[in-house]
């Protein structure tokens, strides 16, 4: 479980009720508990197959202030001696979304999003001893500190923004930041929670840094009506196009607004909701790749057992007359009788094909079969 790997020592409900969006907190850990997904060892090689190749992939920062000197090579990638000397220099080494450079962040941060339905973003920051990397902020999404190698000291201060939204990020005024909240140095091992909004910085001191600052975006109550609203737009009522002059708010205008008010309320559905976030959030994102993208088709029997591919996110839809599955990546549509055995799939994690209920086994290996090839579910291996 990522996300109990992530919030231990303490339960994730526990985390949820008490501090998500209310408080930073510092959760300790044993210092292996990152070990496996970046090491500084890991920067040449990555920096050499796997490179960003765009000044937003990758950033060289020093108290906020970018290196002036051209850095990158004319295919964008960066230039290996330059990010060297950056380093000596005291410049922190920022790659952002490194989860789509690097095999093990980005299935850890699949993983998580498969717990949480939450989309998350990982990035990469590599400061040398005695820097700092950006002076005081704050960000408009959740972070989750993880301190890989060295230590480095957090201070967190109020927030600035009360639950900013992803358009309402502003600078930072020196002269005005909220009282300090946590003070705390961060070790290898341990994770920093802070909620969106609250006003941080970090230093190096004796030792380098390198931590990975795991970004939850959350998707809010206001996303869900948005979504619910979208519905509307099946009532060509809605589809018309304001009036010339609208700007002024004629008397006439004024009385249509209010007609189509009064009738918004019947396509407000959670289901319609719910469905247009997860096109949005789920059905557009595929997972990590399989191990062997070429393995060859696997003959399934009523006997096989089948397994969710991890970081997977499911969602069974369910209609007049059908049901489908939305999971990352795709969609799957069928009549509504395969509904129940969606729904067995969207809740377990090992699938025999026998199990699937409502169907002859004939339909059973048809949509297991389909599943398979979509890369939802795998064929469990045997020991």
């Amino acid at each position: 479980m990522s996300l109990a790997r992530l919030l231990h020592p303490i339960a994730p409900s526990v985390f949820f009720e008490e501090a998500w969006e209310r408080k930073p907190l510092v959760l300790q850990g044993p210092p292996d508990r990152w070990s496996g997904l970046f090491s500084s060892r890991d920067l040449g090689r990555l920096l050499t197959y796997q490179p960003p190749r765009s000044i937003e992939g990758m950033m060289l920062v020093k108290e906020g202030r970018h290196r002036d000197e051209n850095w990158l090579s004319p295919d964008g990638s960066p230039r290996l001696e330059q990010v060297q000397a950056a380093w000596r220099e005291g410049y922190t080494i920022v790659i952002n979304k490194v989860g789509q450079f690097w095999e093990p962040v980005g299935r850890f941060c699949a993983a998580v999003e498969e717990e949480l339905h939450h989309p998350v973003g990982v990035n990469l920051y590599m400061t040398p001893p005695g820097a700092q990397g950006f002076k005081a902020h704050f960000d408009i999404m959740d972070a989750f500190v993880l301190q890989v190698e060295g230590s480095k000291v957090w201070q967190v201060r109020g927030p600035q923004v009360t639950l900013p939204l992803p358009d309402e990020h502003t600078a930072t005024s020196s002269e005005s930041l909220p009282p300090v909240l946590l003070e705390q140095e961060l070790k290898r091992g341990d994770v920093l929670y802070i909620p969106r909004g609250f006003v941080h910085e970090a230093r190096t001191a004796q030792t380098h840094s390198v931590h990975l600052t795991l970004g939850l975006q959350a998707v809010t109550w206001s996303d869900l009506f948005v979504a619910a609203i979208a519905a509307a737009r099946r009532d060509e009522r809605f589809r018309k196009g304001l009036p010339p002059r609208f700007l002024e708010g004629s008397a006439m205008m004024e009385q249509t607004f209010r007609e189509l008010l009064a009738e918004l309320p019947r396509h407000l559905e959670l289901g319609h909701a719910l469905t247009q976030l997860a096109e949005r959030l789920v059905v557009q994102k595929p997972p990590p790749p399989t191990e062997d993208l070429l393995e060859g088709a696997v003959e399934l029997k009523g006997s096989t057992v089948l397994t969710r591919r991890p970081g997977m996110v499911l969602r069974v839809m369910e209609g007049p007359g059908y049901a489908g599955l939305q999971y990352s990546g795709g969609k799957l549509m069928g009549p509504a009788k395969i509904g129940p055995a969606l729904r067995h799939i969207a809740k377990g994690s090992v699938i025999p094909v026998q199990s699937l209920p409502g169907l002859s086994e004939k339909e059973q290996l048809v949509l297991a079969g389909r599943l398979v090839r979509s890369g939802v579910l795998a064929v469990q291996e045997t020991p």
